[in-house]
């Protein structure tokens, strides 16, 4: 198993989220660490959608727990109906990701509660949306993904073993069922590849001349993929 930098991304985030909340003396510092967990993304740039998602579908979530329990209380079968009524609309405005967290949500302000509800459900609300913006602080900050050098390092190593069974297999220096082995696992390599590339052209610039620079990477980078790909075709 490898230790991945979106693992330890996931663990600082979560005791970011939990530091916060404990600095903020919030009640439920554990929401906020469940939030931190569904906010961590590959990209910095999906990272920052999904933080817009996230943040929409935990406000409609909260919206509807309030309606609910002060129209009908928080019996357990309205906090099902509820639930149920934010899946929907989730699904309807195309924001399945945030389904999930938008459930917790729903849950966390319904439950038994004693004293003011409104502050009660503003202070479970704050405590996902916390945990949310920590993930995006740490994506941001922290080990910021280097995707043009691994997607470089990935055609280098692809294209030279593709090189070399070509030179083995003109030569017959090879049986033909672990050449066949070595093909499969040289396309699941270009599969990894392209995923790579999808994600460096993910990412976006902040400045007009690196978004230049990079349009032009992108067709190198584009061109270097389909021609290590025609490499592996017989």
């Amino acid at each position: 198993m490898k230790f991945g930098a979106r693992i330890l991304k996931t663990g600082i985030a979560i005791v970011l989220a939990l530091y916060l909340s404990e600095l903020l003396n919030l009640p439920a510092p554990v929401l906020s660490g469940i939030a931190a967990i569904f906010a961590i993304q590959p990209t910095i740039y999906r990272s920052y959608q999904t933080v817009l998602e996230q943040i929409q579908g935990n406000i409609i979530g909260a919206l509807v727990a309030v309606s609910f329990v002060l129209l009908f209380g928080n019996d357990i079968f309205m906090i099902g109906l509820a639930v149920m009524v934010v899946i929907t609309i989730n699904l309807k405005l195309k924001m399945d990701k945030t389904i999930v967290l938008s459930i917790v949500t729903v849950i966390a302000i319904m439950e038994s509660q004693d004293g003011d509800f409104l502050n009660f459900a503003f202070i479970r609300l704050s405590s996902v949306l916390l945990g949310i913006v920590s993930s995006f602080i740490v994506n941001l900050v922290f080990i910021p993904p280097k995707y043009e050098a691994k997607l470089y390092t990935r055609i280098t190593d692809v294209t030279e073993d593709i090189l070399k069974w070509i030179r083995i297999s003109t030569r017959h220096a090879t049986e033909h069922t672990l050449l066949k082995k070595d093909i499969s696992r040289l396309k699941a390599e270009l599969l990894d590849l392209e995923h790579i590339y999808s994600m460096y052209k993910e990412e976006r610039e902040y400045f007009k001349k690196n978004s230049v620079a990079k349009a032009r990477k992108l067709v190198v980078y584009r061109q270097m993929t389909i021609t290590t790909k025609k490499r592996l075709k017989p």
